[in-house]
């Protein structure tokens, strides 16, 4: 018998109401928006730190929300929005086919043969995809949407941890450079002769030519 994928919350559609009980909030870290409330659904945008956020709604567990970004709409973990104290946020299901339709009309994924994946696996519920498609190699039997629905998850998940790795190391050089400009702006703002000054400015290049070094190598050993 077909399962349909829904998570019963208050008897609510998430896509019934999409403009109603609409709250306001901001992410509070930046993650992937997903096109349904669980990791392995296909990631259809990202949110940064800070983005303003329309909440439609969250899951009775209050593990994962309905939300919009900027740019996509989608679900995100509950833990990574800064709702406000004072606001009530509203119980919302999820219905695939629903969903779907409302949001994702057209793309490539959400063909029938997609969709009769996720209708016979429900995260939380369901086996594992490690467990319908335990082993990528092509020997291993022939390929299958759960083969290559854990093949795609994985690689959107890595190729963000790239991105978010590569946007943390250019803010943490911006912050060590700005912290190298301020101690050699106050050198020269220091008020000694011009030969200490030089002397100051050396001395901390100096320094930061070390830190560089010692970053490089445990990089290295990394």
């Amino acid at each position: 018998m077909t399962r349909h994928l829904s998570w019963i919350a208050g008897g609510l559609m998430a896509v019934a109401f999409p403009v109603v009980a609409q709250q306001i909030s901001h992410a509070s870290s930046s993650t992937s928006l997903r096109a349904g409330p669980a990791a392995e659904f296909r990631r259809v945008g990202d949110v940064q730190q800070g983005n303003t956020l329309q909440v439609y709604g969250c899951l009775k567990n209050t593990i994962w929300c309905d939300v919009r970004s900027p740019d996509s709409r989608g679900w995100m973990l509950a833990k990574d929005i800064a709702f406000d104290r004072k606001a009530v946020t509203r119980v919302v299901s999820f219905s695939l086919d629903d969903y779907w339709d409302a949001h994702y009309r057209g793309r490539e994924w959400t063909v029938e043969s997609e969709r009769a994946l996720w209708r016979d696996y429900m995260p939380g519920d369901a086996p594992s995809l490690d467990m319908m498609a335990p082993s990528n190699d092509p020997g291993a039997g022939p390929d299958t949407i759960a083969k290559r629905v854990k093949q795609e998850t994985r690689a959107n998940n890595e190729r963000t941890a790239r991105e978010r790795a590569q946007i943390d190391a250019y803010q943490r050089s911006r912050i060590r450079m700005d912290r190298q400009q301020d101690e050699l702006h106050r050198c020269k703002r220091s008020g000694l002769e011009s030969s200490a000054v030089k002397s100051c400015i050396d001395e901390k290049r100096t320094s930061f030519e070390n830190e560089e070094r010692q970053r490089e190598f445990f990089k290295r050993d990394d």
